[in-house]
């Protein structure tokens, strides 16, 4: 949340989040809301960002891990994360407080979403908006895998992206072709349901398309809200699935990503 970003231009900045991260390649359970969840996660953060100090911050980010801030750029791995938080927290006496909103859980990972408001030294409010985080738990504490902010209650929604994204994998799907679908997803992308929980990579998301789609079942995906931002499409919706005259329906999280060879899907949630 750059602070001085805020106060000066309050362009419209998608916060969302990436959903599902790379968890492991074995199983796990399937997804479920758990407001608490986020306690503790938040908690550290907070109290990082307030203490002023962007290393301690920063260690609560994964190796890996990404942030959207806004008004800029992602910012890759954890070094460019605490280069941007010395930044933004300058010479400190700005406190941040997060309220989640909700949080939705899957073994070893928690997706909070909720709103923040930062205050100067005065308690002056400088900026209020929305984030979305990942955590993971690795050696026993946690860690921030993704998470994205905004400052603008106006969401941006680009619709007829969205809905390219969506009939480019729903034609895939209804073809019942394995090898087409699989090319729409990046090589480290992420697949959960609730019967199978997470995997990872094309091999694995190919071997459970393949299953899938043995049947020739047919899809129908109504996308519900979209948030777009620079390289970033998040997607959300409802499906509704005919697979020899049985009727399945729920919802999906996609987040699609665009790269030199174009859009692909990184991360993606369903469950009933």
């Amino acid at each position: 949340m750059k602070t001085t970003v805020m106060t000066r231009k309050l362009i419209p900045i998608v916060a969302i989040s990436f959903t599902i991260a790379a968890a492991a390649c074995n199983r796990s359970s399937p997804p479920q809301q758990d407001a608490a969840a986020a306690t503790e996660p938040t908690a550290a953060w907070v109290a990082a960002f307030n203490k002023g100090d962007a290393a301690t911050l920063a260690a609560l980010y994964a190796e890996n891990g990404r942030s959207l801030p806004p008004g800029g750029s992602v910012l890759a791995g954890r070094s460019q994360i605490e280069s941007y938080w010395r930044e933004d927290l300058g010479e400190g006496g700005v406190t941040t407080v997060l309220t989640p909103g909700d949080a939705i859980t899957q073994g070893d990972l928690v997706h909070v979403d909720g709103t923040y408001q930062v205050k100067g030294k005065d308690g002056t409010e400088l900026a209020r908006g929305q984030y979305q985080q990942l955590w993971t738990r690795a050696g026993g504490g946690w860690q921030v895998e993704r998470e994205m902010w905004r400052i603008d209650p106006a969401i941006e929604r680009q619709t007829e992206l969205a809905q390219q994204l969506t009939a480019s994998w729903t034609a895939a799907y209804n073809a019942g072709d394995a090898k087409a679908l699989l090319a729409l997803y990046s090589d480290d992308s992420a697949l959960s349901t609730v019967q199978d929980g997470t995997i990872t990579g094309k091999p694995a998301i190919e071997m459970f398309w393949v299953g899938d789609l043995g049947a020739k079942p047919t899809s129908t995906l109504t996308v519900t809200d979209a948030y777009v931002t620079g390289e970033l499409a998040h997607l959300e919706g409802d499906y509704k699935v005919s697979d020899s005259g049985k009727i399945t329906t729920g919802r999906y999280i996609q987040l699609w990503m665009r790269d030199a060879d174009g859009w692909s899907v990184h991360r993606e949630m369903w469950w009933r």
